[in-house]
């Protein structure tokens, strides 16, 4: 049964698990190597120094990159964080939840399949610590237990991101003092919303480790401004600490699945004064204009900075965030090395989706520009993999789903659940140059398609080519000027669209 079959019989999402029988795999536990994602939000990829950044010295991913594969021309299939990570967990495309925008999903399926599910069924050990944006069926109003019946983890130690939990509704990027202007009036609805709130903080994880330890009050206080909390009780640190706790305190036989999301680099900007005082904003590039004028429709929720002097703010607060981002990520291998498990351990650096952060004048994500559909991919796990190795072909996130199932034995069922996603063991191994011919990604009503050099976007008013190697802040449309590459990229969407599910409306779930 293929898999446009499988969502046309019931959503097409839920599993006969008298098929998937847990596998009896070839290799043993110990053999078997570790899991480990590291998924931070929000990163455009241009403020690594390993992808070229010139504003942000990251030497700690700089150094994994060094000990592993990075992927140039790697997409998210979702531009904004609901989307890419409901898409990653369950290996479909947006359009087969109807999920574009962070609103879109009420939840997936009861029963859905999951490839930590899979894992599971091959042997390992789950655990997930960090913000979450999965969206799990929940028979009660426990995601905690739902992210480890429904989604497939053994442990689990999830929160909202610092946006949610300092006072903005879900889905909105508003700062605590526009909310708190905007919600003055003592209206019912307004009174409501506070209620919510509080329901949200009393039952989160951080919220109710800052109740305990009594920084609770400081951290509503300062957000989202500069905070002066102890790194391990801000947020993301917080969540290195938990990450780091959890891979000392590590016993199993099994082999370990480990993912860890960080709310990092996306704003507030709040990371603590010493990772600002190396960025000022007047050194910041500001803005990039193209040549052409974009359909309105395709960044309807893209925002334009006022002024370029907000953008170098922006950027500036971006650099800050990257350099927390990166020194938490040092954290994480650095425990791992401790453990002794850092040998045995394949780690996945990635991001959700992008940021526009000043090009084409642009602030924020939702569309399909190369700022915004690059996760910033770098795989390592240097006795098994090459090392400091670039890939420019096109590869998806979601074929990190087949490329884990390979690498843990998975059981055939599960290894075939997804036909359109492709391991990436050839190209970490360097046995292959490629493994797909195209990458998309998408929006309502536009699709983005790449063969690792152009880059073609396509909707309902809007024909725009790129090329990637020439033009990677794509400010120049060559559409007009090379019919016969709009062609052949448009033929390529048509075939995708045949062969790659189920197109559901947005708010179907």
């Amino acid at each position: 049964m293929n898999f446009d079959s499988k969502i046309k019989l019931g959503l097409a999402l839920l599993v006969n698990q008298t098929v998937l029988q847990a596998a009896t795999p070839t290799k043993s536990d110990s053999q078997r190597p570790n899991i480990v994602f590291i998924e931070v939000d929000d990163l455009n990829y241009e403020y690594l120094s390993c992808f070229g950044s010139k504003l942000v010295k990251t030497p700690n991913v700089d150094n994994f990159a060094q000990n592993g594969v990075r992927f140039t021309n790697a997409f998210a299939q979702g531009m904004m964080s609901g989307p890419s990570r409901n898409s990653l967990i369950t290996g479909m495309y947006a359009h087969n939840m109807g999920f574009y925008q962070n609103g879109d999903m009420k939840s997936l399926p009861d029963g859905v399949w999951t490839f930590p599910k899979a894992l599971q069924r091959a042997g390992y050990y789950s655990s997930w610590v960090g913000k979450c944006h999965i969206r799990p069926f929940m028979a009660t109003r426990d995601k905690t237990e739902a992210m480890r019946t429904q989604m497939g983890f053994d442990f689990v130690q999830q929160t909202m991101g610092r946006t949610v939990l300092g006072g903005a509704e879900y889905g909105e990027e508003e700062s605590a003092a526009k909310k708190a202007k905007k919600n003055a009036a003592d209206t019912p609805e307004n009174i409501k919303k506070a209620q919510r709130k509080q329901q949200i903080q009393a039952a989160d994880w951080y919220m109710s480790s800052l109740k305990k330890t009594g920084y609770e009050e400081q951290f509503l206080k300062e957000f989202p401004n500069t905070s002066t909390l102890p790194e391990d009780v801000y947020l993301d640190g917080f969540f290195s600490k938990s990450a780091e706790d959890f891979i000392k305190g590590y016993k199993s036989e099994k082999p370990l699945f480990m993912w860890i999301n960080y709310s990092v680099p996306h704003g507030p900007y709040d990371v603590a004064e010493e990772y600002h005082k190396p960025f000022s904003a007047d050194k910041m590039p500001g803005f990039t204009t193209t040549n052409y004028v974009t359909p309105p429709n395709l960044i309807k929720r893209t925002k334009s900075f006022k002024s370029e002097a907000e953008a170098k703010k922006e950027q500036a607060g971006i650099a800050a965030s990257v350099s927390f981002m990166d020194r938490q990520v040092g954290r994480i291998i650095k425990q791992l090395k401790d453990k002794g498990l850092y040998d045995n351990t394949i780690i996945v650096f990635f991001s959700d989706q992008g940021l526009m952060a000043g090009d084409h004048h642009l602030i924020h994500k939702s569309t399909l520009f190369r700022q915004i559909t690059n996760p910033a991919l770098i795989i390592s796990y240097p006795k098994g993999f090459e090392k400091n190795k670039t890939v420019n072909s096109p590869v998806e996130l979601r074929d990190l789903v087949n490329t884990v199932l390979e690498i843990s034995n998975a059981n055939t069922a599960d290894k075939s659940y997804h036909s359109t996603s492709y391991s990436l063991l050839p190209l970490l191994q360097a046995k292959a140059d490629k493994v797909r011919d195209y990458a998309f990604a998408e929006i309502e009503d536009y699709i983005c398609v790449s063969d690792g050099k152009y880059r073609y976007i396509e909707g309902v008013d809007a024909q725009l080519l790129f090329d990637d190697e020439k033009d990677p802040k794509n400010l120049n449309n060559i559409a007009a000027a090379s019919p016969e590459i709009v062609k052949k990229l448009s033929s390529e969407i048509a075939k995708w669209k045949l062969n790659s599910g189920k197109f559901l409306p947005s708010k179907s779930m």
